[in-house]
């Protein structure tokens, strides 16, 4: 309480004494140094470069910072480019908390700001009389901020006594939080123990961090206010009955916050995977014949969970049908052991039986990754129009993997995002529409892929979930079970290619 007060009495007694506007400017070019301790055992790079930020392309407007991650002995770990400027210093950088692990974390918004880094330990510094009198001569000046100060008390004690009525405080990192607004968030667990430790990702939604949970890793995802509706999306796909899957990612629980700004924020904490996104992976590195048969069947299997309506049983309700609707490597994690869990709900749709799609947006997702019939706003608004949009875009993040395959004749190639070759890293709806639509236009799968019997195997069912046809296209389960004849019998091709009939009787079954 007294924390809170003392925090009031500054914010008033700052806008009391100098009136500082805030300028927003648009974003300049800011250049930072980078460094990556991992290239350094890796790679054997261990120097710095400069690097040029890149703008966020779903919000240009938003600056980027410089920032540096390193150890209590001076050790750098990293350096690199920050798109999170809430906190940053304007010129030095500068840390001055600790984490649990003895890491520092500062960041700054000058170009090459991140050359140097300085550690000032937060101290109490006590009050004295001296630099008062050394300040204000006038008595006059003492008479006012005395009766500024009881006026603020007497205003902060009314304010604290109605808020007290109205809710619950707790205390995260000097935070106050709001308790929770779903009834999903799972009982019994409290986000007061949430450290945050390092930025991961930033993306349209939300940004993520990795974070300690009392001795736990956990990934927090944190929503902005206008982005509620897409935590209140994910909240209620994790919250359904049947979602604990292995190669769904594990939901820990949910809160609605107030940050330091008095903002409201969404958290959203799940299980932390140290690998990242499988496209981050890929660009990392190559992968082998059984890594690609480990990450695509535990992909294909956990698509398949997501697709399937499960009846419900005595103690257990019906898991309904879901589409993700933003099927793509980036929202593919992987685990220690390469096995797949997919991530990033907040656009999946829940088909209940008997009731409608509703006046649903067709056209959502990432651009690349959108079925023709999504390009060209043309989708039958049903249960199994939405499912063969997923497996579309399941078809392009299985070519991702076979491009980073070694096992061809030749070393793989650098890694690049299906169609970036052809239509370059932004490509425009019209110039989706064009070649995807009209020219039918599909990833390149090059002729020496195919002298593998296992990969012209993977190849030809990547083909059959990106056919122009959607009701052509393979449905989830019969991706799993081929990919997963593939990995018990890689050696025998006919064996598989004897199956395909099955499979798709199979597969028209199900949709």
């Amino acid at each position: 309480m007294y924390t809170f007060t003392a925090y009031i009495i500054l914010i008033v007694l700052g806008s009391f004494l100098g009136n500082a506007s805030v300028v927003n400017t648009p974003p300049i070019q800011m250049e930072c140094e980078m460094f990556d301790e991992k290239n350094c055992t890796v790679n054997k790079k261990c120097s710095s470069t400069i690097e040029t930020c890149k703008v966020d392309q779903d919000n240009p407007d938003k600056p980027n910072t410089c920032y540096t991650l390193w150890n209590s002995t001076g050790a750098i770990k990293m350096k690199g480019c920050f798109t999170d400027n809430q906190d940053c210093s304007p010129k030095d950088c500068v840390a001055t908390t600790e984490t649990s692990k003895g890491l520092l974390f500062c960041c700054c918004k000058e170009s090459l700001c991140n050359r140097n880094q300085k550690w000032i330990p937060t101290t109490t510094v006590p009050s004295t009389e001296k630099p008062k009198q050394e300040v204000y001569e006038d008595n006059t000046v003492y008479i006012l901020i005395g009766v500024l100060a009881l006026l603020l008390i007497g205003l902060i004690v009314g304010i604290a006594l109605l808020m007290h009525k109205k809710r619950k405080q707790t205390l995260f990192n000097e935070v106050p939080t709001m308790e929770p607004s779903l009834p999903n968030s799972s009982p019994g667990i409290s986000l007061s123990n949430v450290q945050l430790i390092e930025v991961k990702a930033s993306g349209r939604f939300g940004t993520v961090w990795q974070g300690k949970m009392s001795i736990r890793d956990v990934a927090v995802k944190i929503f902005q206010s206008q982005e509620k509706e897409s935590w209140k999306a994910e909240n209620e796909i994790y919250n359904l009955p049947r979602m604990k899957h292995p190669n769904i990612l594990e939901f820990i629980v949910s809160e609605e916050r107030m940050n330091i700004s008095n903002q409201t924020e969404y958290w959203l904490i799940s299980t932390y995977h140290s690998y990242g996104s499988l496209c981050d992976y890929l660009k990392a590195h190559t992968i082998t014949w059984p890594e690609l048969c480990k990450i695509a069947e535990s992909m294909s299997r956990g698509l398949m969970h997501l697709h399937d309506e499960i009846n419900s049983t005595k103690g257990m309700g019906l898991k309904p049908a879901i589409a993700h609707r933003d099927f793509k490597s980036k929202n593919v994690l992987l685990k220690d052991d390469l096995t797949a869990c997919i991530a990033d709900f907040g656009l999946a749709m829940i088909f209940q039986p008997g009731k409608s799609c509703g006046d649903t947006h067709g056209q959502v997702g990432t651009r690349r990754y959108m079925a023709p019939e999504v390009l060209e706003g043309a989708i039958n608004f049903n249960r199994d129009a939405f499912l063969r949009i997923d497996v579309y875009a399941c078809g392009l993040v299985l070519w991702e993997m076979v491009s980073r395959c070694d096992v061809h004749l030749m070393p793989p190639e650098d890694y690049t995002l299906p169609f970036e070759k052809e239509l370059g890293l932004n490509p425009s709806l019209d110039s989706m529409q064009d070649n995807v639509v009209m020219k039918k236009l599909r990833p390149t799968i090059t002729e020496h892929w195919r002298t593998h019997a296992g990969l012209h195997a993977i190849c030809e069912t990547m083909e059959e979930c990106w056919d122009h046809d959607a009701e052509a296209r393979l449905s989830a389960s019969c991706v799993m079970e081929r990919i997963s004849l593939h990995t018990k019998y890689q050696m025998t091709p006919l064996y598989i290619e004897s199956n395909t009939t099955d499979c798709l009787l199979n597969d028209q079954n199900h949709l």
